[in-house]
């Protein structure tokens, strides 16, 4: 039976199958607390390539980060990471994608995952232990990615549906991170090939340099829609379509050959991680750096609930 089950409420609980949590708004400033670290109470069932194993929330969330950031990064970012890392595992751990397990190491599905005992990552996840993301009361999807170009995404512009806390906010540059910027280049018979078995009604009998016509795009910087052979396709499918890194793309067309330029790496929604590590590095805060990326949230404190000894009051 998975020890962890999540109530998302008004004031949202954390109920385990031996444990008694409860969530606690206060300032991130104040020293940590007597109490159990929350972390390390927490159990979590994880499905892994080999199978289910038993860790701990500590456990979990180091592997997280370690296959998540590189430990070079300042420990501001780190500490970011860490505290979106636990947010978003928290809210995926209700059964609805993994029956027999609370979260997974696939990165594609829920996080990246790499066993790791490294005291640069172990220190981040010690400093916030039970710190999580909350927007009137509830656990947010914290989501992040590697890197973008100016401005992040809104949930609206990539998934559908509007999101409060995940609207497009400005990013430093971040032109430094590795995976930044992407040419691919098709020949106009590979691309008209590529688009075809998607859209079989598209129009491309004319030149390539008449296949594209206007081109919108969404606030993070992203393609909205754009018309080629007549077709309207969102940026989204075009990503999907030729496998590109961003929905940042720019065409570029010659007679016999079509090249997409793709600057950011990833959804583009949430936290860029290489912004939070440009953040960090001027100065700023874990809880400046996830307060900017996440719109409206508020920090939150989970904390072990304490039992008293029979016959005694509580302190």
């Amino acid at each position: 039976m998975k020890r962890v089950v999540i109530a998302i409420c008004i004031v949202f609980v954390i109920a385990a199958s031996i444990w008694n949590v409860r969530s606690k708004k206060e300032s991130v400033r104040v020293a940590p607390s007597v109490a159990r670290s929350f972390d390390e109470e927490v159990t979590l069932l994880v499905a892994m390539s080999d199978g289910v194993c038993e860790m701990n929330l500590r456990d979990y969330l180091i592997g997280v980060i370690s296959a998540e950031m590189p430990a070079s990064f300042p420990s501001e970012a780190l500490k970011a990471q860490a505290i979106a890392a636990r947010t978003f595992t928290l809210r995926q751990a209700d059964g609805r994608k993994h029956p027999n397990a609370d979260v997974c190491t696939d990165s594609t599905c829920c996080q990246g995952w790499i066993k790791s005992s490294s005291e640069v990552f172990s220190q981040a996840v010690t400093a916030t232990d039970g710190l999580v993301l909350t927007y009137e009361g509830a656990l947010i999807d914290a989501t992040y990615f590697s890197c973008c170009s100016e401005r992040t995404e809104a949930a609206v512009s990539v998934w559908g549906g509007d999101v409060p806390y995940l609207q497009s906010v400005s990013s430093p540059d971040e032109s430094d991170a590795p995976r930044y910027f992407e040419q691919v280049n098709y020949s106009a018979e590979e691309f008209s090939a590529i688009l075809m078995s998607t859209y079989p009604q598209v129009d491309l009998s004319s030149d390539p340099d008449e296949w594209f016509g206007k081109i919108s795009y969404t606030k993070g910087g992203g393609i909205d829609t754009a018309i080629i052979g007549g077709i309207n396709i969102s940026g989204t499918e075009l990503r999907k379509i030729f496998s590109l890194r961003s929905t940042n793309i720019t065409f570029q067309t010659s007679q016999d050959e079509i090249r997409m330029l793709t600057y950011g790496y990833g959804h583009r929604v949430g936290m860029s991680q290489y912004g939070a590590k440009a953040l960090a590095e001027a100065e700023h805060s874990f809880e400046e750096i996830l307060l900017h990326y996440y719109t409206g949230v508020e920090i939150f404190r989970l904390e072990i609930e304490k039992t008293p000894l029979p016959n005694t009051e509580e302190v």
